[in-house]
């Protein structure tokens, strides 16, 4: 495999566990790396003989608190990114312009059947947990093999296994030369009752005509099948070229999306790599804190010159030794000091306050209605402008997935670009606007005049949506308060304003 991608199965394994919880991190099968044993504890398992679940390391494994903060942090970047809906466009005009397949992508086309909306969430999280996600655009028809339709497969980054581009088109979408994938599942036996593992690779190539086919590598020689195929001269019997309604691509419409960049060969670390390793380290920390709150909390009865009675003897008890020899009895309660749990207490306080350069929940949560504009937005951009560059490297993915479909339908390259359009609204800043703030607003311009009643309504609506009537409707409830209308809609009174110069209700003064 690629060495890059053994760099960074690591990598995706460890946040992996980190996002999935005590049980992973504590008892999963790489416990042992993220709580080391301690040289003492390791001695006392190969030179004493003692069980390891009887050990002092699977004590203190047990008693150790994992404070899953990771988590979180993961789920509140990625629901920042799904705040608002993006835009998709298939044709300048209408979306008629292109096929219908390709517009049936927008609320179908995927294994879940929740169109681009719940792609983009998968995308998403994929991003911000693992820094990469692959889509392939396949076609799928009936069991009779009619009506086919486009279908974008998407796979875990540790199921692309490998890959290579044509570096003098490294610019163009259809740079890639060959893909490499794991479709590796288990399969249910019926005669021997069991699940098994069934290894299979799936191989996304171009010939030495330049066109696009599929090869499939399974069984217990898979790996001899991947070695002795040739990539530009496939098998007949194993190279399957994919078609929609009669035509065949020459280029592979797979797309891998990093953090940051498009591509196969553009590796990107988990980009909050630094608070799964904070988790851990906090675990580590509290591991011994708890060892030590329960050695401290649990004091050694010392009984010097005398004879042992009794074993029956008890906490909140009473110690009534013989003396031994005739030399005076002592007894003692040996402990230590608290000096080194307030160390490990320190410790984990600054490793959590680390978090405050990390986490986008903390910089959301200070941000309240009491801030000033400025800060406000300060804070908000400081903590979403690397969150809206990911979130606008995934919908430049998707979009190359519905221009794969495009072309594979019929439309030419110029067609494809006119018309179709993938656009995410960063606007976080907006989603976050406070009610708060939004009065504020009001009371300025009742002051300054700066901006007109429809225009400031309009951030009215944007920090409730949904909730308030449309601002013809708004004016028209005003005027009905104030006695302008009858319930008949008749008026009252002569009309002194106009509709789009209704005196604010904030800050009036009553008339004396």
């Amino acid at each position: 495999m690629n060495e890059r991608y053994q760099e960074h199965v690591a990598l995706w394994r460890y946040v992996d566990d980190c996002y999935a919880g005590a049980q992973r991190v504590k008892f999963g099968p790489n416990a042992l790396e993220y709580l080391p044993i301690q040289p003492l504890e390791r001695e006392e398992l190969n030179t004493r003989g003692v069980q390891f679940d009887h050990s002092r390391y699977a004590f203190r494994r047990k008693i150790a608190t994992y404070e899953n903060f990771f988590r979180p942090i993961i789920d509140d970047v990625v629901g920042l990114m799904q705040r608002n809906p993006a835009t998709v466009r298939f044709g300048m005009t209408c979306d008629e312009e292109s096929a219908p397949e390709v517009v049936k992508l927008k609320d179908w086309g995927n294994a879940f059947n929740d169109g681009l909306a719940g792609l983009k969430n998968r995308l998403n999280f994929a991003q911000i947990l693992y820094g990469r996600y692959g889509m392939l655009l396949d076609v799928q028809t009936d069991r009779a093999g009619l009506n086919p339709s486009f279908k974008i497969v998407e796979y875990d980054p540790r199921k692309i296994l490998d890959g290579q581009v044509e570096h003098e088109r490294a610019n163009q979408f259809d740079a890639l030369r060959w893909v490499l994938l794991d479709e590796s599942t288990k399969l249910f036996d019926p005669d021997q009752k069991t699940w098994r593992f069934h290894p299979k690779w799936r191989l996304l190539a171009l010939d030495r005509r330049g066109m696009y086919y599929v090869a499939i590598f399974q069984g217990d020689a898979i790996q001899e099948q991947w070695r002795n195929f040739e990539l530009l001269r496939p098998d007949k019997r194993m190279a399957v070229y994919p078609n929609f309604k009669g035509k065949i691509l020459d280029f592979i419409p797979f797309t891998v999306c990093n953090v940051e960049r498009l591509g196969v060969q553009n590796w990107s670390r988990p980009p909050y790599l630094d608070v799964a390793r904070l988790a851990i380290e906090n675990y580590v920390v509290d591991s011994w804190y708890k060892m030590g709150l329960y050695f401290h909390a649990t004091p050694t009865l010392a009984v010097c010159n005398a004879t042992r009675e009794s074993n029956d003897v008890r906490l909140g008890g009473v110690v009534w030794p013989k003396s031994s020899g005739g030399a005076p009895v002592t007894v003692s309660i040996l402990e230590t000091s608290g000096r080194g749990l307030a160390e490990l207490r320190n410790a984990k306080e600054e490793l959590k306050s680390v978090l405050r350069y990390t986490s986008i929940r903390d910089l959301l949560e200070h941000a309240g209605a009491n801030s000033s504009s400025d800060s406000l937005r300060i804070r908000t951009t400081a903590g979403t402008v690397s969150v809206a560059a990911i979130d606008r490297t995934g919908a430049r993915a998707i979009e190359e997935q519905l221009c794969f479909a495009s072309i594979w339908s019929g439309a030419t390259v110029e067609q494809t670009r006119q018309r179709i359009s993938y656009q995410p609204d960063v606007t976080y800043l907006g989603a976050e606007f406070q009610m708060d703030a939004a009065v504020e607003l009001l009371k300025t311009n009742y002051e300054t005049r700066a901006l007109s009643n429809r225009s400031a309504y309009a951030f009215l609506e944007r920090a409730a949506p949904g909730v308030l009537p449309s601002y013809d409707d708004n004016v028209r409830q005003i005027q009905e308060e104030r006695g302008a209308l009858q319930p008949n809609g008749e008026r009252s009174t002569p009309k002194t304003q106009e509709s789009d110069d209704i005196t604010p209700l904030t800050n009036q003064k009553e008339e004396k």
